[in-house]
């Protein structure tokens, strides 16, 4: 186990593996030296890792379906497990062009990648669906590898309990003294991570989801709606373009005492509904322990634009969002700067090179070519940009989503059911 956990971070690119920078009076933790540029190796790198060893030790094959806004897809794609058969499904026209060229350069024939044409969780329901049909999953021994495998947030409690202890050399204070942490949050695996490693003790005295306009997250924290949006907006911050985060389920069960049945009947209205309105006494409980802010891609793009220009740090969009939060909530020069407040901890979930356009609507062209010819820039990530892609199967909405989500279910039963290698995705 030695070994092998200390070959998941041996392809950082950072001795630190995660450095933390002050950008004004926060502090940015930076989780995306890996890799993928993405915090997502943080978690996955170890996970899929033990996949592989398992299903090595056992000899056994596995199938793992994948469902992406564009950073798990990469950080996954190529395992290098004979055991292992990876298939990616990513929203069409929603990721980025690197987060593409990520899955579509991999050259392992255990990888597959394939675009559906809806919003950025529309392909979680087939996935689900999949994983429920037990005599299906064991013939293809399917497993998950998405935040709402336990093992995903449990290898991602590491870098909070890193968080914390830089931030307290930073500020020179004492093991005990709490920090606030301000998240990008999407389907909510790096908030539960910062949840349950409070649960065990962290002194962290507020964790801050930052939402972008697909923003179930914050209406659940400000006002215990936990209601379903009609569509999925496109934003500049795709990545954490969410309809219903899978781990609120989490938040509750563990706000809840782990009351198991209690979540199970609310999760079971949300399901039947698309609704699920909090109890006031439960509101006021999650509100103790969470705040949220809404960023539209306006506010995203001054955050970029002012850490860039103010204090000489290019963020990506995602980053972007939790440092408007951030400035929004605790001012633009918080009080942990003075000592008067606990420090503010920014997670940066994502390298600026993976959004080309996104950084370019916020600093300008000028401002993109002069990092993207600099030394900053990834020399993995400019390789990638010039490698051969290769061709994507396609899911094509049919009708209704409810419609699209049975014809997509339907094509990918039959694809890893056929025994003809050449029908085969």
């Amino acid at each position: 186990l030695s070994a092998l956990f200390r070959g998941c971070y041996s392809s950082f690119d950072c001795a630190e593996i995660v450095p933390v920078k002050r950008v004004g009076g926060l502090l940015v933790v930076e989780l995306f030296h890996g890799p993928t540029f993405c915090f997502k190796d943080l978690g996955q790198q170890p996970l899929v890792r033990l996949l592989a060893a398992f299903a090595e030790r056992r000899k056994t094959r596995h199938t793992v379906l994948v469902s992406t806004t564009g950073d798990t897809g990469p950080a996954v794609s190529d395992s290098g497990s004979p055991n292992l058969d990876i298939v990616v499904f990513f929203p069409e026209g929603q990721i980025s062009e690197l987060q593409r060229r990520q899955m579509t350069t991999v050259s392992s024939s255990r990888a597959h990648v394939v675009t559906f044409e809806g919003g950025g969780d529309d392909m979680d329901a087939p996935i689900k669906n999949m994983a429920a049909d037990r005599a299906f999953a064991k013939r293809h021994g399917m497993c998950g590898i998405n935040s709402y495998n336990l093992g995903r947030p449990v290898s991602q409690m590491v870098h909070y309990f890193w968080s914390y202890f830089r931030a307290l050399d930073h500020q020179g204070l004492q093991v005990g003294d709490p920090v606030d942490i301000v998240v990008p949050s999407g389907a909510l695996g790096n908030l539960v991570a910062g949840y349950m490693s409070k649960q065990m003790g962290l002194p962290i005295r507020r964790l801050v989801a930052a939402t972008n306009t697909n923003d179930i997250t914050h209406r659940t924290f400000n006002a215990g709606n936990f209601h379903r949006s009609e569509r999925m907006e496109k934003t500049l911050s795709d990545a954490i373009n969410i309809q219903v985060p899978y781990n609120m389920e989490r938040i509750f069960y563990y706000l809840m005492g782990e009351d198991a049945p209690t979540i199970a009947s609310w999760m079971a209205e949300m399901d039947r509904t698309g609704q699920f309105t909090l109890p006031p006494a439960e509101l006021l409980r999650l509100q103790e322990e969470f705040g949220s802010r809404r960023v539209d891609d306006v506010a995203m793009c001054a955050a970029l634009h002012k850490a860039f220009e103010t204090h000489g740090y290019l963020a990506d969009p995602h980053t972007a969002v939790a440092m408007a939060a951030a400035w929004d909530i605790y001012g633009e020069e918080p009080p942990a700067a003075a000592g008067r407040a606990p420090p503010v901890v920014v997670l940066a979930t994502a390298s600026p090179c993976k959004f080309q356009a996104s950084v370019t609507q916020a600093i300008g062209a000028s401002g993109w070519a002069a990092y993207a010819a600099g030394a900053a820039f990834p020399e993995a990530a400019r390789a990638l940009l010039q490698a051969p892609e290769r061709p994507l199967a396609r899911l094509a909405a049919r009708g209704s989503l409810v419609e699209s989500q049975a014809s997509w279910e339907r094509e990918v039963r039959g694809w890893l059911d056929n025994t003809d290698p050449k029908a085969r995705l």
